[in-house]
């Protein structure tokens, strides 16, 4: 796991000082190691950095501070977290037969790879994965990427062809932005790299006016930032460096989805959980290997509770003493309703794992704030990071550097509370009336919600005009009104707001939903050196779910159904059915009445987003303490807006 940067040129106009700048801003994703390479028709040179192992220096012989501006077409930089093979071998840029390579990521199936790659003669130096993923690539050209289980992003130079291949894992689990013009593409894993070779920061208002009229964001290949792009999950990309050209040439194709693989079989519910069962076994073996310690988050949910369950019940069988297996629980004190202690602590005692509880505060909010948000880069839905921010800093203080989430579980199995109403609409398309009145009442005596609820749920998400309805009245006070006029006709994200099928839902949710929890993922986890891996998010075990009939993920009024039926004698039985989901769930109404008056006089003291509110009744909400919610996301973005000084 590491943070990656290149910058390619059709001309010689590279920023030395600049783009070792974009290395060091993100030292937190690579702090063990450093490098750099430069290339241009007549040479390249490999650079060690400040931060680069001492033994690498010895070698390369060439400090970065020796090289001077406007010499080279391509410049590649690499900081690394030694996961697999933590010697100095692993050190990036890597290069072998004409390929350099700068990579981020782990591709979990590399010793089987490696093994086909050596019958097929190629020999290997290392015992890690950068290796084998170059070797791939040699073997198998841009289909490599079809081999690899695994997150990744990386850019790898094929000098032969003069041409930059990258590429982004399927689901977009490791980030990759990118600027580019006629003449020049940067590249890194975080936004802010980009400001350091020289891009202004400047709002993306289409994607402004999404988060906060429709709440919807990360759903594209734009960010918040104007001229920053994402590559997307599923791509790759290919920039060709041609000479006598006043263009850069770039083609960005998709090389997966799940558009065959969408309920594709017929078997029955029991075979449908032992298939899903053997997915995630599979998925979690595959993600405990490193060579350093692996520990897990644990929220008493389903889905982190299972992962859990089954990591630590693999290691027994390896003869590995499960009491060294740490485990991380976000816990509230002072609010009971969103502390999951209870559950967390049934699996704890089950497993026979070591748990830690971590407890955020407004006090550390209040400390840590500005910080989250300059990590987290772009404006963000809840409080609920936090949460997570806290987990991930006490896994760093007990040296744990790699940790298993349960993040995607809802995505693939259906675990959303809104999928009731996708769910209850397609058997009202198929007229299976009698099936739609018992699904819907076990909807509702199987999960939090009452009748009323669930009514109320299957009339919103089923009806676009109502949606948006409901959000003009919502927000109509809250957002300034030249802003919303502007954008609020422009049906921008109207294809999300309504679905024809359940079908559809999921494939949006994977496609296109997911991207901002796994921003949030890796952020938080990269600000403190860690490497977060999510085994829900399997390639193979999202193609079983998705195979898998709607009716046996959400059955009897149950979401994620398979799941819970494989699960019910591997953990407690109350934690398996549980009917109070709550979502990595914090006090958010009462850290921000507690923070009120130090935001209020903070952020509405000249504030910079007064284009975007109406500040008038933003300064209302904050004196009478109501619709957190609004008040919250004024925050978020007023903050963001400062930290990264912000151009309206």
């Amino acid at each position: 796991m590491c943070g990656i940067a290149g910058v390619l040129n059709l001309d010689k106009s590279l920023y030395i000082n600049r783009f070792k700048k974009m290395s060091d801003v993100i030292k937190h994703r690579g702090p063990d190691d450093e490098g750099f390479y430069f290339y241009n028709e007549d040479q390249e040179i490999f650079a060690f950095g400040n931060d680069t192992l001492a033994e690498i220096k010895e070698e390369l012989g060439y400090s970065i501070d020796n090289i001077v501006d406007s010499n080279y077409n391509l410049a590649l930089a690499h900081r690394r977290l030694s996961i697999i093979d933590t010697s100095s071998k692993g050190h990036q840029p890597m290069c072998s037969s004409n390929i350099v390579i700068t990579y981020n990521g782990e591709i979990y199936n590399y010793i089987e790879i490696r093994e086909e790659l050596k019958r097929e003669g190629y020999y290997f130096k290392t015992e890690g994965d950068t290796e084998v993923l170059i070797n791939a690539y040699l073997h198998w050209g841009e289909e490599c990427v079809k081999q690899f289980n695994g997150m990744w992003s990386f850019a790898i130079w094929d000098k032969a062809k003069k041409l930059l291949f990258c590429s982004r894992d399927r689901l977009g689990e490791k980030p990759f932005y990118y600027y580019k013009d006629n003449e020049k593409i940067v590249f890194g894993s975080e936004i802010k790299q980009l400001f350091e070779y020289g891009l202004e920061p400047r709002v993306n208002e289409k994607t402004l006016f999404t988060f906060l009229f429709y709440g919807i964001h990360d759903h594209s290949d734009e960010t918040f930032f104007e001229n920053v792009f994402t590559l997307q999950g599923g791509y790759n990309m290919i920039i060709q460096l041609e000479e006598n050209t006043s263009t850069l040439s770039i083609n960005k194709y998709k090389y997966w989805d799940l558009d065959n693989r969408i309920n594709n079989i017929t078997t029955s519910f029991e075979r449908s959980a032992e298939s899903i069962g053997n997915q995630l076994e599979k998925s979690i073996s595959l993600r405990l290997r490193s060579d350093v310690e692996v520990g897990s988050c644990l929220s008493g949910g389903l889905d982190s509770s299972s992962v859990v369950s089954i990591a630590t019940n693999q290691l027994k069988k390896q003869g590995y003493n499960v009491s060294n297996f740490n485990t991380f629980t976000a816990c509230y004190d002072d609010s009971k309703e969103v502390d999951e202690r209870y559950y967390s602590d049934m699996i704890v005692k089950e497993s026979g794992c070591s748990n830690f509880k971590v407890k955020p505060s407004e006090k550390k909010l209040k400390e840590d704030f500005e910080k989250l948000v300059w990590h987290q880069e772009e404006p963000f839905g809840s409080l609920s990071i936090f949460a997570g921010w806290c987990v991930m800093e006490r896994v760093k203080t007990n040296n744990v550097k790699v940790l298993l989430d349960g993040q995607g579980g809802d995505e693939t199995l259906l675990g959303y509370e809104r999928f009731y109403a996708y769910h209850l609409k397609t058997m009202l398309s198929k007229f299976e009336f009698k099936r739609f009145a018992k699904e819907f009442a076990l909807s509702s005596k199987n999960s939090r919600l009452t009748l009323k609820d669930l009514f109320g749920y299957f009339i919103y998400f089923n009806n676009k005009n109502i949606r948006k309805k409901r959000l003009t009245y919502k927000t109509s006070k809250f957002l300034n009104s030249n802003f919303s006029a502007q954008y609020k006709t422009q049906n921008i994200v109207d294809d999300m707001l309504e679905f024809k099928s359940i079908e559809e839902v999921q494939k949006n949710e994977l496609a296109r939903a997911i991207g901002h929890l796994l921003r949030y993922e890796d952020r938080n986890s990269m600000a403190h050196s860690i490497e977060a891996r999510v085994p829900f998010l399997d390639h193979t075990f999202v193609e079983t779910a998705a195979s898998i009939p709607n009716k046996y993920k959400l059955k009897d009024g149950w979401t994620k159904a398979v799941l819970r039926k494989y699960m019910e004698d591997k953990m407690p039985k109350e934690v398996t059915y549980r009917k109070n989901k709550l979502g990595f769930s914090v006090p958010q109404k009462k850290w921000l009445d507690e923070l009120n008056d130090y935001f209020k006089e903070t952020l509405l003291d000249n504030p910079r987003s007064t284009k975007y509110f109406n500040i008038d009744y933003v300064r209302e909400i904050f004196d009478k303490k109501t619709n957190h919610d609004f008040r919250f996301k004024f925050i978020v973005v007023e903050t963001w807006m400062r930290v990264f000084d912000v151009k309206g």
